[in-house]
């Protein structure tokens, strides 16, 4: 593995130094109105030219078998099975006939318009097919705009990534000069998909298995990690779907091994560990996507890259309000509104960039489409991905409660006023202002201070869901306190290990139950 990162460019000293620059952008990021992921990409297309760091690549092989399967893993993890039974219609017809017409469409349209040969061009289709929604389920979350809105698109681009690979991998077939013939075509995509899918619940079943034997969350972590690239490996050496084996054992082991073989501790720490393998693997990969783009020549094919922009707009657009009417004929309410969401929110990411640097440098048209999909990923990352959040204000969407926004602001200026008092009062005391102005400082700051309270219990007076709000955030801070204190107790010997246990699992349990609520 040493050398293979290092033959890549990515060797260990520049991972370091790409999570450095994440870091520094993640603490950024609280001045920045834009999503991390975007603000990630922006920073490697800033820092790329001027060589900061050394060459290091996007690495097709890098990124499909160690970057994407945690990824994958993490968010079929937390998908619920509830919200995506009750969502299959739109997931299926979306994910499953959407990426297929999608393939079909960019292709003959690439064919058309740009002059592509037909193999190529439907090969650009499928490996451009796949959706990226990081950036903008961040920002449905934020808008409050509802969870199933987000469920859809999550759940769309976790199948839509393996069709498409699937897809792509019997296409590549045909441009090699393979004959096509549709019925064995057909039946090998579903004995790949079936595979991988059959593969994945096999995996997570038996994972989910083994953690009712154990209590112990170090260990537990370790299955599932064996589990999220485990299924991968051993899929793709069975010649099966591999992204939809990952998917599908997330799933079992989401809706099946955690809530019954383990406790609140372990799924706490199982979801903790998660969630920063998927955030340390995405900011890794969407400042490689930024740096990626700096070392490709896009004006060399500004036509092609805009008819690949309308190709991929056009065919979204056509597919999801058709299959959208049929969804909606069967009951599966799409909203007209969400429509436009679902559109410019099928965000192109890292995958079709992965996808076409693996083409092999015999691949006929091979450069030309390098920088299409360069140019066509860094469209829909910048300009659908920064104008999405406006959409979803002007579509009416956004459920963020003015009440809720504005005590987040007071309360804010109430820590800073703190911070301020605080600091007059060290200032008095090391003699750098007099008690003269110590008390005037403290006498203005103390005004505001009242009058910043006054706001508050305005608010509270003027909006019960404020309070209980407030209550909810108020109970998990105290929680976290009492967790602490328990610790720092077992520490001095006051508790044993053992009770240290069960105080905290009743303490996680009434956390986890806090946090579902607010995702209802």
């Amino acid at each position: 593995m040493m050398t293979e990162l290092q033959s890549s460019g990515l060797d260990f000293l520049s991972f370091f130094w790409l999570l450095v620059i994440a870091s520094g952008v993640a603490m950024l990021g609280r001045y920045i109105r834009i999503p991390y992921a975007l603000a990630l990409v922006i920073t490697g297309l800033i820092i790329g030219p001027v060589h900061i760091l050394p060459q290091v690549h996007l690495y097709p092989e890098i990124l499909l078998t160690i970057f994407l399967p945690p990824l994958l893993f993490e968010s079929a993890l937390n998908l619920r099975l509830k919200l995506l039974r009750e969502n299959w219609k739109p997931v299926f017809f979306f994910s499953f006939v959407g990426t297929v017409f999608s393939t079909l469409s960019i292709g003959l349209l690439m064919h058309w318009l740009a002059g592509l040969p037909l193999p190529a061009a439907l090969v650009f289709g499928a490996l451009i097919s796949p959706t990226d929604p990081v950036s903008v389920i961040a920002i449905l979350k934020e808008l409050r705009v509802g969870k199933r809105l987000s469920t859809i698109m999550e759940a769309e681009s976790l199948f839509n990534d393996g069709v498409a690979i699937v897809i792509f991998s019997l296409l590549l077939g045909y441009a090699g000069g393979q004959e096509i013939e549709p019925s064995q075509s057909i039946v090998l995509f579903f004995k790949v998909f079936a595979g991988g899918l059959a593969l994945g619940i096999l995996t997570g079943s038996i994972a989910s298995r083994l953690t009712r034997e154990f209590d112990d969350h170090l260990l537990e972590i370790m299955l599932t990690t064996i589990v999220a690239f485990g299924s991968f490996l051993l899929a793709e050496s069975l010649h099966v779907s591999g992204v939809i084996a990952v998917v599908a054992a997330g799933l079992t082991v989401g809706s099946y091994g955690m809530p019954t073989g383990m406790s609140p501790t372990t799924r706490l720490a199982v979801s903790s560990f998660w969630e920063y393998a998927a955030f340390a693997a995405n900011s890794i990969i969407f400042l490689l996507v930024g740096l990626e783009v700096t070392f490709v020549n896009l004006s060399v094919a500004w036509k092609e890259i805009g008819i690949g922009i309308i190709a991929i707009l056009v065919s979204r657009s056509v597919a999801i309000y058709l299959l959208s009417v049929v969804v909606n004929w069967l009951k599966g309410e799409v909203p007209f509104k969400w429509q436009h969401v679902l559109i410019w929110g099928g965000v192109r990411g890292a995958l079709p960039m992965a996808l076409v640097l693996g083409l092999g440098f015999g691949f006929p048209q091979r450069s030309e489409l390098v920088v299409i999909t360069f140019g066509v990923v860094l469209f829909s990352l910048l300009v659908q991905g920064l104008s999405i959040k406006a959409l979803i204000k002007q579509l009416g969407l956004s459920d963020v409660h003015p009440s809720i926004t504005a005590y987040c602001k007071l309360a804010s200026r109430l820590l800073a006023i703190d911070a301020a008092l605080d600091e007059i009062t060290r200032m008095e005391k090391q003699k750098a202002i007099t008690p003269a102005t110590h008390d005037e400082l403290q006498q203005a700051y103390r005004q505001n201070l009242a009058h910043v309270q006054e706001s508050i219990e305005r608010l509270r007076r003027q909006d019960p869901q404020l309070a209980q709000y407030q209550e909810r955030e108020a109970r998990i801070l105290a929680l976290r306190a009492e967790k602490s204190a328990l610790q720092e107790a077992e520490r001095i010997g006051m508790l044993d290990l053992e009770t240290l246990e069960e105080l905290n699992t009743e303490i996680d349990q009434q956390l986890e139950e806090l946090r579902s609520g607010m995702l209802e």
